[in-house]
């Protein structure tokens, strides 16, 4: 009886190794699949991931080699997307064809697990040549599912040089592991397709806003040829005022077309730059009439800033207009922020000024029209020294 209990101990301590083994196995298994899931809701790049899967899962099973096979459009044809342990220059040019006698159509065909403990007595299927050239006696396969029914993404595969035993608890872990790839490529994938289509989107509308511009161009440019042609100086300041205002306009698209933004303006740069340019191109203003800004940044949306931008136009219009009967003087423009997230913006000019709110012409109907279409508030103010004009309104969220 004494003689059997050193057989005993060694049983024991063979039964305590084998359970640390797996215990360690299992650990390793669980802190691939955890590291994984982590890489899988941040990387962006679907090489890099699947890399690293390949790397992770070869680790966690102990097998030293792991492949991702990408199945091809023609349903038939996998390529190794990426692999762990392998010479180099296989990845990305091996192809293998799902035909009849090889693993690869025994897993499409089932989209069930294909497990093999010893390839060379399993006579299911042939291993390709590399796998051989690899020393692989063992395989565990299963399929990166593709999303809503679609084809499968490919295939997941361990490959051991030694013959094994994969357990039930093993072949789960790499299908979960491979439902996590799979709801990682699909992530990728539609990332990818939106981000297409934001290009796409970008692009036409880049486009647009080209053709809008030159057609702006060219309406200005037959205005420019019917002012040469005008019959009476009543008609020839009447056009010269339509090109001005759709000149504010051709202005806003510029700047859409040469920041590649169509769909943010910042609003103050603009105003500014429609002021100064109203400035310049007067006939006797340079010189004569300062330009006083004071410009909070504002992002608006285009529905906003082109409004705003012939609001601007129409007083600074006639205020070199009208004004300043060709005596000195400075025209002002502020943009800033008001109580409950409102915008003010206030022009004002130290010219003749006037008595109460003005009144009368196309320019005055302009700007009250579009005053109303911004929901805006207008607030005229004038005295014997001076005009001001002051717009309150709600900026609309830039997309």
């Amino acid at each position: 009886m004494l003689s059997e209990l050193p057989r005993a101990a060694c049983f024991f301590n063979a039964m305590s190794d084998l359970v640390q083994r797996r215990e360690a196995r299992l650990l390793a298994q669980q802190t691939a699949l955890a590291r994984f899931g982590e890489r899988a809701l941040q990387s962006e790049d679907l090489q890099e991931l699947l890399h690293e899967a390949c790397r992770l899962i070869a680790e966690g099973f102990d097998t030293g080699l792991a492949k991702v096979l990408e199945l091809q459009s023609d349903g038939r044809t996998l390529v190794m997307r990426a692999g762990f342990g392998w010479r180099p220059g296989l990845v990305g040019e091996v192809a293998l064809r799902a035909e009849a006698g090889t693993l690869e159509a025994l897993l499409l065909e089932t989209e069930l697990p294909v497990i093999s403990e010893d390839c060379a007595a399993d006579d299911r299927f042939v291993l390709p040549g590399f796998m051989q050239e690899h020393g692989v006696c063992a395989v565990a396969n299963v399929v990166v599912a593709g999303a809503d029914g679609k084809a499968p993404y490919g295939i997941l595969e361990i490959d051991s040089r030694q013959p094994r035993r994969f357990t039930e608890d093993e072949v789960a872990f790499l299908q979960s592991y491979a439902n996590m790839l799979a709801a990682a490529v699909e992530r990728l994938r539609v990332g990818d397709e939106l981000r297409a289509r934001s290009i796409e989107v970008e692009r036409l509308l880049r486009e647009l806003q080209h053709r809008v511009k030159n057609n702006l161009q060219v309406i200005i440019g037959l205005m420019q040829l019917q002012a040469r042609c005008a019959g009476t100086p009543e008609t020839l300041a009447a056009l010269q005022a339509v090109r001005r205002r759709v000149d504010a306009l051709r202005l806003l698209h510029d700047k859409f077309y040469l920041a590649g933004d169509v769909d943010r303006v910042d609003l103050g740069a603009y105003l500014s730059e429609l002021a100064g340019t109203l400035l310049r191109f007067h006939e006797d203003a340079p010189g004569r009439i300062r330009l006083v800004l004071e410009m909070g940044q504002q992002i608006v949306p285009p529905e906003q800033a082109a409004p705003l931008g012939l609001i601007v136009h129409e007083f600074v219009a006639n205020s070199l207009r009208h004004a300043f009967d060709g005596s000195e003087g400075s025209i002002g423009l502020r943009l800033e922020s008001a109580r409950g997230g409102e915008v003010r913006m206030v022009l004002w000019d130290d010219g003749r000024g006037f008595p109460g709110a003005p009144s009368g012409g196309t320019g005055m109907r302009l700007m009250e029209r579009l005053t109303q279409q911004l929901s805006a508030r207008m607030i005229w103010a004038g005295s014997g020294r001076g005009t001001r004009l002051t717009l309150v309104f709600r900026p609309l969220p830039a997309r």
